[in-house]
């Protein structure tokens, strides 16, 4: 039988959390829980990564021109969102919202839309 609101026994009734992740939150109602949370900013890895997605997107974005809304514009705003800081707020807010606005434009293109969502997710581990 399942009780509400009952607590683990023991002397921990939390989550221990280390290393590197994203945005952590401690349960409601925990007790004697240590959490520790260290954001380590954008490494020369993430930019390689995302300047390689971005290069994807173009090769994709190229080979379905055809289909996509306004190709041209969608190359322009890939120009953009390369010149962008991704080490500076204002750099990935302007990057999130030419990606998203790429993503309006590629029409539920499966693989293109795809590599637009993993950039933007890719932004998001960004601080």
């Amino acid at each position: 039988m399942i009780r509400s609101n009952s607590q683990p026994s023991g002397d921990n009734s939390g989550i221990v959390n280390y290393g590197s992740m994203g945005n952590v939150q401690n349960q409601p109602g925990a007790t004697n829980s240590e959490q520790n949370q260290t954001n380590t900013g954008t490494g020369p890895d993430q930019l390689k990564e995302f300047t390689a997605l971005l290069d994807r997107i173009r090769r994709q974005l190229a080979a379905e021109q055809g289909r996509v809304n306004d190709y041209q514009q969608c190359v322009v705003l890939l120009d953009l969102i390369a010149q962008q800081r991704l080490d500076d707020t204002v750099g990935r807010t302007v990057a999130r919202g030419t990606l998203e606005q790429i993503l309006a434009k590629c029409d539920g293109i499966p693989g293109l839309v795809s590599l637009v969502t993993s950039a933007l997710s890719l932004i998001a581990t960004f601080s």
